[in-house]
């Protein structure tokens, strides 16, 4: 029995993130470094300043100091979510839906706070979450679950009756790991075999209605 529903943000509730390649790529590139859209890809569900300790570990800059880079690369995003963003298909009718049968929904997202209200304001959602939750608050971000885990605790119900939303493999690895139902709703294109510890795969959140979600959690 569904008792709660908990949703990543970046790629799944908001197409976000060509505005997190985008940036990523310009930021490093003002200092030099060359990255690729698949080099963000392949790091797609960390949190910020974990990609730029990668880029950093890649690189080995000295200045300026990750924090920076992270800020840059933030602020950036929420610039263009500002102006541009917009919400990915099927966002408002699965809402709807768990709305309709009085499920507790809350996001639990690697972006920072502030740009996790951005998203919410933007898409006018904020009013139908309970919370939105930060791993940046947590010790370690996805793929490790703690996100999850303390977003379940704070809904008050049980991680075996929680069903996450994610589009990144990052983010399916935490919610297992939470051992959380998890329905994906990868970029295209994906290799489905690389999702295969998602319980349910979908093209689009479209493709979700009360049946999908019930026949999961029985």
């Amino acid at each position: 029995m569904i008792e709660a529903a908990i949703f990543d943000m970046d790629g799944l509730l908001i197409d976000s993130e060509p505005f997190w390649r985008q940036s990523h790529m310009e930021v490093l590139g003002n200092y030099g470094f060359v990255i690729t859209e698949d080099d963000v890809r392949a790091a797609a569900g960390k949190r910020t300043g974990d990609q730029v300790a990668l880029w950093r570990e890649r690189f080995q800059w000295e200045e300026p100091s990750n924090d920076v880079v992270t800020d840059q690369i933030v602020q950036n995003v929420a610039k263009l979510i500002h102006l541009n963003g917009i919400a990915l298909p099927g966002v408002y009718d699965v809402i709807d839906v768990l709305k309709s049968h009085s499920i507790p929904m809350a996001v639990a997202s690697s972006s920072a706070p502030d740009l996790i209200d951005v998203v919410l304001e933007r898409l006018d959602i904020k009013k139908h979450m309970e919370f939105a939750h930060s791993a940046e608050h947590e010790a370690h971000g996805k793929p490790f679950p703690d996100v999850f885990l303390s977003t379940a605790k704070r809904l008050g119900v049980s991680v075996a009756h929680c069903v996450v939303f994610e589009d990144s493999l990052n983010g399916v690895k935490a919610a297992k790991a939470a051992g959380m139902k998890c329905v994906a709703v990868p970029e295209h294109p994906h290799d489905p075999a690389a999702f295969h510890e998602a319980d349910l795969i979908v093209s689009s959140l479209e493709d979700i209605d009360w049946r999908a979600l019930t026949d999961l959690c029985t």
